[in-house]
């Protein structure tokens, strides 16, 4: 199921201040109400303190949790993000109530998946997404954050535009070379044509820096 509520910490686990859950998926909201004691979803997008409960009802931490309804959230699903205590124990606990409520072990990358299928990002800013996790150096970051921002996607988008245009085109020469307007000039055809190229040029010039700086190599 790709609708169904997963559940999974979303900063490395171990000791520090804080640690971040979230739970995403139809029925996230369902979930959260089993475990966030005073749940609830209105107004979104706003912290609010609350107490989250195991299964049996024993205390796990104090903390906060924001909620995003569908289809404004990262995933375009509900969302819910639970910040707790940072350590072992208990985001640990934290997630297993949440499993126990409903939720199921989020697969790795899922969040992002969903968000792909639900057209929050296309293909090139889920890639970016882990450009950006795993940026090591301020010009990766920049980079990443920009192809993210979807400065890659417009210039792909720009380019997709020009070649339909110089299809329709072709295709009118072809089907229509007799009309009253006159057959479209060789001369207008392959300069749209020439610019194609350029541009497609251009972008795969930019390509083998582009993958160095991926590596590392700045």
């Amino acid at each position: 199921m790709l609708a169904d509520p997963i559940v999974a910490l979303a900063t490395p686990p171990g000791r520090s201040a804080l640690a971040v859950v979230r739970v995403s998926g139809e029925g996230a909201f369902a979930v959260a109400r089993r475990v966030v004691a005073g749940f609830r979803t209105d107004p979104p997008r706003t912290v609010t303190l609350a107490t989250f409960h195991a299964a049996d009802g024993t205390p796990i931490d104090r903390g906060l949790y924001t909620v995003s309804p569908a289809p404004a959230s990262y995933t375009g699903d509900d969302v819910v993000e639970l910040s707790c205590h940072g350590g072992l124990a208990v985001p640990a606990r934290l997630v297993a109530a949440l499993e126990a409520a409903g939720a199921r072990a989020a697969a790795p990358g899922e969040f992002t998946r969903r968000a792909v299928l639900n057209r929050k990002l296309d293909l090139l800013q889920a890639e970016a997404v882990g450009d950006l996790i795993d940026a090591t150096a301020p010009a990766q970051a920049r980079a990443a954050l920009s192809q993210l921002e979807g400065g890659l996607s417009r210039r792909l988008e720009a380019l997709r535009a020009a070649l339909v245009e110089l299809q329709a085109l072709l295709g009118y020469e072809i089907d229509f070379p007799g009309e009253d307007d006159g057959p479209v000039p060789l001369g207008r055809i392959a300069a749209e044509a020439e610019a194609v190229r350029g541009r497609i040029e251009q972008l795969l010039a930019t390509a083998p820096a582009g993958e160095r700086l991926r590596e590392g190599a700045l």
